[in-house]
């Protein structure tokens, strides 16, 4: 990562605090990030810090999206926080399969991922993958999200269960709007249900 990049995205996340402290009333009454956020934190290039370079991806060093995301917070926590999470998922998608990859962004690089990971669901084998079903708390990011990792035990036939996080589309899950709390209202952090 060239240093200008660096300059270049701190430049950007200084440019933006102004704006997202006018807007932190307005994001903790909506109990999610507003649309308009999340559209400059695109246009910034801030999801893209740890995404894989063939999917138009910046790939900085990791100092670089913490630098970047202290910024953020410094205007506005809980956009600090969704940006964290759900930007992060990004070198976690990289680890996956291409295919996986290819699914999630092939069409359109900018998808975000949001992420569930304690494994309070169920997951049994079934012929060619596995059945998942439940409830997983605190999803932050999740309504800007069209993709989603789960934390869940898969069982194994001798031994202790196997962590495992698993990928959905949008389309497997529903969100159950219950995020109401006292601090980092904005974060959206509601569960996901998978039936």
């Amino acid at each position: 990562m060239s240093e200008s990049l660096h300059d270049t995205l701190i430049a950007r996340a200084r440019a933006l605090q102004p704006v997202l402290r006018e807007r932190s009333e307005e994001t903790d009454a909506l109990r999610r990030l507003p649309d308009a956020t999340v559209a400059d934190l695109q246009e910034a290039e801030f999801f893209k810090m740890l995404q894989p370079a063939r999917y138009g991806g910046l790939e900085v060093h990791p100092n670089t999206f913490f630098d970047v995301q202290m910024l953020v917070a410094e205007a506005c926590p809980s956009t600090a926080w969704v940006l964290g999470v759900v930007a992060v998922h990004a070198w976690q998608l990289a680890l996956f399969d291409a295919r996986a990859q290819d699914e999630v962004w092939g069409e359109n690089p900018r998808t975000l991922v949001s992420s569930s990971y304690a494994p309070t669901g169920k997951v049994e084998k079934a012929d060619g993958g596995y059945t998942i079903n439940g409830r997983w708390s605190f999803s932050s990011g999740c309504d800007h999200c069209d993709w989603v990792f789960l934390g869940s035990f898969v069982p194994v036939e001798s031994g202790p269960p196997d962590m495992r996080t698993f990928l959905l589309p949008k389309s497997d899950y529903r969100i159950d709007d219950n995020w109401h709390t006292m601090a980092l209202k904005g974060t959206g952090s509601k569960d996901i249900v998978v039936e």
